[in-house]
């Protein structure tokens, strides 16, 4: 109804036409829930200025911060290991010369090799390098286009959990062309090799004229030089007749091949880190909550005055309850992980050089996406710019705190692996003197996190005490003014009232006036006038106060005297 949203004024409820259409009870019971609605408001703002700056409430803030700080520090750690640092810690001690002859006693190539040697005796062999037949004769080569080397040093191979001879072997990556070529652009790539080939040929030519004076200038016979002259003259052919069109067409296929799988195994793998990274964070993360939770029941427990099992136990049904009510802080850390996972390894070659570098950019993905969610929360929307500004304050400090805290941890764990004892192994979590490292950089780096959060901490309650004081008074206002509305409603309520009565009261006096006047002529009219200016049927005007139940009362008179006359 537009009448619902209309806003009501003196003037619009004393106007006699408003006054007219408008349904003032209506308008009435809408006005008393307004109000006791206000009134609820009004009642939560006065708890909730209680609740801000309250010092029991800031002196939590150390211990909560130092013990994030330890919960976040061992989940980081659990998940500091990047896929590449994961290959070289399953391949330690592997070296590019096992590597290559795992390379070429793969079966793969072994079988690849024989189809190649089976095609040159049938007469049908095409060097892919040069377009040219390769005779029976001549000794053809099978080329891994993509080098050997290149993709042992590949580091999203490494990524991928690919083996160098699973992609080096490739059917698109082995390309049969004379030896003479294949010994030519040896671990090369196929870009490097075309790139300078007008000062290779010209190498080459000079080679080539160097060996064949060696020749002349040897003891041979004159049909031995000429023999050796040629095959030096072919082995240089075979090179300088090196297409580069075909070669880097040759190189492109193979490529696309090898990148396909590269790519589809770094998905995969990256993907299979993700979910377990994020398991573990939240395993943790749940741990330590609940954790706090039930240490805050049992200190509960202590300060209470009934000391029993069962109040025991019902301190920590109420942590249990509290924990699951913040189940969804769980799930954010877990979500966390997942994308700081897949930043850390979008950028893997890079981090694996620096072995907490995974941890700090999780943590500084964590820290952008908490303070997102932060400003993105409907509750927080309406909230001041400065308080804002102040809560993502909190968000960053700690993420930089925390930043500092895992340098800091491997610095305690340095100092502390030269202590006897300290090298001991713990499952999942490392050595005896990492874990205490953290302990002691959480500890530090919490105490410095929670001077600093608690500092922003009165900034904002100084500034939330000032708005509750203004929406209180603001809500008052509103209160009074409803009230206000409440009682002009009541007022025309009770004049609409008054016009009904007199109307009919008046209507009921004409009615009698009539009857008996048909009745008894004019004897009764004197009567009718008297009665009708009698001091109880004159409705007094709204500054004397008129109780209902006199002119009820004569209002029953008159029913009874028409009565009579019918």
């Amino acid at each position: 109804m537009a009448k619902e949203n209309a806003v009501l004024n003196d003037e619009d409820i004393l106007n006699e036409e408003f006054t007219e259409s408008f349904d003032f009870d209506e308008l009435e019971e809408k006005l008393q829930s307004q109000l006791e609605e206000e009134f609820s408001i009004l009642e939560f703002l006065k708890e909730e200025k209680e609740k801000i700056g309250n010092p029991d409430a800031l002196g939590k803030v150390i211990f909560d911060e130092v013990w994030k700080q330890f919960g976040n520090q061992i989940g980081l750690d659990m998940t500091n290991e990047t896929l590449n640092q994961k290959y070289d810690r399953e391949h330690q001690g592997e070296t590019y010369e096992d590597v290559g002859k795992k390379v070429m006693q793969d079966p793969k190539y072994k079988e690849a090799n024989k189809a190649m040697k089976e095609q040159q005796q049938s007469g049908n062999l095409k060097d892919e390098y040069t377009g040219k037949n390769i005779n029976q004769n001549e000794n053809a080569n099978l080329d891994h286009v993509v080098a050997r080397k290149e993709l042992y040093e590949n580091a999203r191979r490494k990524q991928a959990g690919i083996n160098t001879e699973d992609l080096a072997n490739k059917n698109e990556n082995l390309k049969p062309t004379n030896e003479s070529l294949n010994k030519s652009k040896g671990a090369k790539s196929v870009d490097e090799y075309i790139s300078d080939r007008e000062q290779r040929e010209k190498d080459l030519r000079e080679q080539n004229e160097r060996a064949n004076k060696k020749i002349d200038e040897s003891n041979m016979s004159e049909v031995e030089k000429q023999k050796a002259k040629e095959k030096n003259n072919k082995r240089l052919q075979d090179k300088l007749d090196a297409d580069d069109e075909m070669m880097k067409k040759a190189d492109k296929k193979a490529r696309k091949a090898i990148n396909k799988d590269i790519a589809k195994g770094v998905a995969k793998e990256t993907a299979k880190k993700a979910g377990k990274d994020a398991l573990k964070q939240m395993a943790v993360s749940a741990l330590f909550s609940l954790l706090k939770e039930a240490m805050n029941g049992f200190v509960r427990f202590i300060k209470s005055q009934t000391k029993s099992f069962k109040s025991f136990l019902e301190e920590m049904k109420k942590a249990i309850k509290s924990f699951f009510e913040n189940i969804t802080n769980v799930l954010q850390t877990g979500a966390s992980s997942v994308v700081g996972t897949i930043v850390t390894e979008i950028f893997g070659s890079i981090v694996s050089i620096f072995k907490k570098l995974a941890s700090l950019i999780k943590q500084g993905v964590s820290s952008v996406m908490e303070a997102v969610r932060y400003l993105n929360d409907k509750e927080n929307k309406n909230k001041p710019f400065s308080i804002k500004v102040a809560q993502v304050g909190k968000i960053i400090t700690a993420g930089l705190v925390a930043g500092g805290a895992i340098f800091l941890g491997e610095l305690f764990e340095k100092l502390l692996l030269s202590v006897p004892g300290m090298q001991i192994e713990l499952p999942l979590l490392g050595t005896l003197a990492n874990i205490i490292g953290m302990f002691l950089a959480s500890l530090v780096s919490g105490l410095v996190g929670a001077i600093i959060i608690n500092l922003i901490d009165k900034f904002i309650a100084k500034k939330q005490k000032s708005d509750a004081q203004a929406a209180a008074i603001e809500k008052q206002n509103q209160i009074i003014t409803k009230q206000h509305q409440i009682q002009i409603v009541n007022e025309v309520l009770l004049d609409k009232d008054k016009e009904n009565t007199q109307s009919n009261i008046s209507g009921r006096h004409q009615e009698a006036f009539s009857i008996m006047k048909d009745a008894y002529g004019n004897i009764m009219e004197d009567f009718v006038e008297d009665f009708s200016e009698n001091e109880y049927s004159t409705v007094i005007d709204e500054k004397d106060v008129i109780i209902n139940n006199e002119i009820n009362k004569t209002s029953n008179d008159l029913d009874d005297l028409l009565d009579g006359l019918k």
